[in-house]
């Protein structure tokens, strides 16, 4: 099975994973995505007046925790690949493996 996530679902996980982190509500905190060739995707996030840089790694833990968590998919099924189009902005394709 797989599921794709466009760049509102990813922001949305990132927003609840980080309110997670932070004991806030996901409502307050703030991302702005960013893609560089040479390094891929990430996105600035800022949170209880701090900013962090998350970069594809921690986005993809962020949608693990948000399937896990919010729609109880097993993380640990879970590959993550973070993609980025022109038009489409930043993605996320989820595969699930079990066996």
């Amino acid at each position: 099975m797989k599921i794709y996530f466009d760049e509102q679902d990813v922001a949305n996980a990132i927003c609840v994973f980080v309110a997670d982190l932070e004991q806030i509500r996901p409502e307050n905190v703030q991302i702005e995505f960013q893609f560089n060739e040479d390094e891929g995707v990430s996105c600035q996030v800022v949170a209880n007046h701090q900013n962090f840089m998350y970069g594809e790694q921690q986005i993809s833990d962020a949608i693990g925790f948000y399937l896990d968590e919010i729609h109880r998919f097993s993380s640990y099924a879970m590959e993550i690949i973070i993609g980025f189009d022109d038009e489409e902005g930043i993605s996320g394709e989820i595969s699930f493996t079990y066996s």
